[in-house]
C-alpha cells in the first residue's frame, strides 16, 4: 500500500513463484530437519545468458593456445619455423614447390626470401600434416568432453567443474595416443567460450519429515514410521 501497488494483479510468473515459495515454507514448518545446500557447476547458456566472468573476444594470446597444444611436442624442433612462418605460407610455399619441382634453393629464396635452406621444405610438410592430424584430434577431444559434460548435468544432474573438463580432455587425449596432451587453463576457457558454457550457483533445499505411515508388525501391533 506504500507504494501503490494494492491494486496491481499479480503476473503468472508471480502467482508461479509464490506458490512455491508457499510448499517451500509449508516443508519447513513440518519438518523436523532442514538445510540449505549451495554449490557451484558448469551449466549450459540459454539464449538471454551472458557470461560475465570472461572477457569479450579473444585475444591474441589466447588465440594461439590451440596451436601451442597442438605442436607441443615439435616445439623444439620447429621453433625457428614456427616463429617466422604461419600454417598458411608453409602451404603456399609447398605447393608453388609441387609445382616447380625442379626448382633449386636460390629459385626458391627468390620467391620466397624468408627460406634460407632447402630443408625447410621437408619441415613444412611434417609440419602440415602433423597440424592436420592434431586439429582432427582436438576437434575429437572437445566433442567428447561436450558429450561427458551434456551427461553429467542434464541427465546425471551432477554438479561438474573445470578440473573435470580437464579429466575429459586428458581422457579422450589418451585414448587417442596423444601422450603429452595438457588440458591448460586457456584451453579449457575457450572450449566454454565456444559451446557456450558458464558456471551457475544452485541452492538446494533438503528437509526430513516425520512419516505418519502405519506398519503392521508380527505381533498384530502398529507401528509409527
Amino acid at each position: 500500500m506504500e507504494y501503490g501497488f494494492e491494486d496491481s494483479i499479480p503476473s503468472a510468473d508471480e502467482t508461479f513463484a509464490s506458490q512455491q515459495l508457499f510448499e517451500i515454507l509449508k516443508t519447513f514448518k513440518d519438518s523436523y530437519f532442514n538445510e540449505l545446500y549451495t554449490y557451484q557447476t558448469l551449466d549450459f547458456n540459454d539464449e538471454y545468458d551472458v557470461i560475465t566472468d570472461e572477457k569479450d573476444g579473444i585475444d591474441e594470446q589466447e588465440s594461439t593456445d590451440e596451436e601451442d597444444n597442438i605442436d607441443d611436442n615439435d616445439e623444439n624442433q620447429y621453433f625457428n619455423i614456427r616463429n617466422n612462418f604461419t600454417l598458411e605460407e608453409m602451404e603456399a610455399i609447398v605447393k608453388w614447390v609441387d609445382q616447380h619441382p625442379n626448382c633449386k634453393i636460390a629459385t626458391i629464396k627468390h620467391s620466397f626470401r624468408k627460406v634460407k635452406y632447402m630443408h625447410y621444405i621437408a619441415r613444412f610438410r611434417e609440419y602440415i600434416k602433423t597440424s592436420g592430424t592434431r586439429l582432427e584430434t582436438l576437434k575429437k577431444i572437445k566433442e567428447f568432453m561436450w558429450n561427458e559434460l551434456y551427461l553429467k548435468r542434464a541427465i546425471e544432474k551432477e554438479a561438474v567443474h573445470d578440473s573435470d573438463l580437464e579429466l575429459f580432455a586428458v581422457q579422450k587425449a589418451r585414448e587417442l595416443n596423444w601422450d603429452n596432451f595438457k588440458a591448460s587453463e586457456p584451453f579449457i576457457k575457450m572450449f566454454k567460450r565456444e559451446y557456450q558454457i558458464s558456471s551457475r550457483r544452485y541452492n538446494k533445499c533438503i528437509t526430513r519429515i516425520s512419516s505418519t505411515r502405519k506398519t503392521c508388525s508380527l505381533k498384530g501391533i502398529y507401528i509409527f514410521i
